[in-house]
């Protein structure tokens, strides 16, 4: 089965530190660079598929006070109005209701933030990083704070009202022919890639990099929780990947004009 794909911009950090990109290295004022957040739409077979779902609205302010502490307020969220989620899809044709699947990656307010728009959506999120996460071997946790990962308005919701479509996926996890999942770690223990078969070959999303020198240099993920995951992950998304599509880089968006891939 083949798919079409729509890249959709659910959000900005207009300014990021290089630091936070590249490992040790761009650590300058002016190594700041401007990162997207992507959603991603994919189509076909009468399949209607979404990767993330979008951020929190109601939790920004709150979690601008947290991404920003240590950067002066400079590191900022940002979603404009043609951002939303459901502006976007409808820019495409489709309604929330219309989702039959939503795989998260990760588990962050920007990726699940929207779930809950999404009444008919089975849900996929890796099951070793949700146990991190509600089980974590390490309650106080310097780069997974619980709150800020999923908002508590959701965690009733993912607990209660979504529990009968809450699908806690292995490390290798097909979600439909030509659609699949593995597990990658390296920038939380919830990440991992979606790779989608196209008519222009094997697509790659995902957060483990942010941009796409992370894999076609091999550089590694500033902000990243283990080198070696990155490494063996790189290696295997260089080996299977036709088209990279890094979750953050808005050259995607150059690329792909329109988002769209596929078609």
């Amino acid at each position: 089965m083949e798919y079409k794909i729509d890249v959709l911009k659910v959000g900005q950090f207009p300014e990021t530190p290089g630091a936070e990109i590249y490992w040790m290295s761009n650590f300058g004022d002016d190594k700041w660079e401007t990162l997207n957040v992507y959603a991603m739409l994919i189509r076909g077979g009468g399949s209607v598929v979404m990767v993330n779902s979008g951020p929190a609205l109601d939790y920004l302010e709150w979690l601008n006070k947290l991404w920003g502490g240590g950067t002066n307020g400079r590191h900022q969220f940002v979603v404009h109005d043609d951002d939303l989620i459901e502006k976007r899809l409808a820019s495409v044709g489709v309604k929330p209701k219309d989702v039959q699947h939503m795989i998260i990656t990760p588990l962050q307010p920007y990726a699940i933030g929207g779930i809950d728009k999404f009444p008919n959506a089975q849900i996929y999120v890796n099951r070793n990083g949700w146990a991190e996460l509600f089980a974590p071997r390490y309650k106080k946790h310097p780069h997974d704070n619980f709150y800020a990962c999923v908002p508590k308005r959701l965690i009733t919701y993912v607990f209660l009202e979504a529990w009968g479509r809450m699908n806690f996926m292995k490390n290798e996890e097909t979600i439909l022919p030509g659609i699949d999942v593995f597990w990658t770690g390296v920038h939380h223990r919830s990440s991992v890639a979606v790779k989608v078969k196209t008519k222009e070959g094997n697509v790659v999303f995902s957060d483990c990099f942010f941009r796409y020198e992370h894999i076609i240099e091999n550089r590694m993920l500033g902000i990243s929780e283990n080198m070696y995951e990155a490494l063996k992950a790189y290696e295997r998304i260089r080996k299977e990947a036709d088209i990279l599509v890094p979750m953050y880089d808005p050259r995607v968006l150059e690329d792909h004009p329109d988002g769209k891939i596929g078609y």
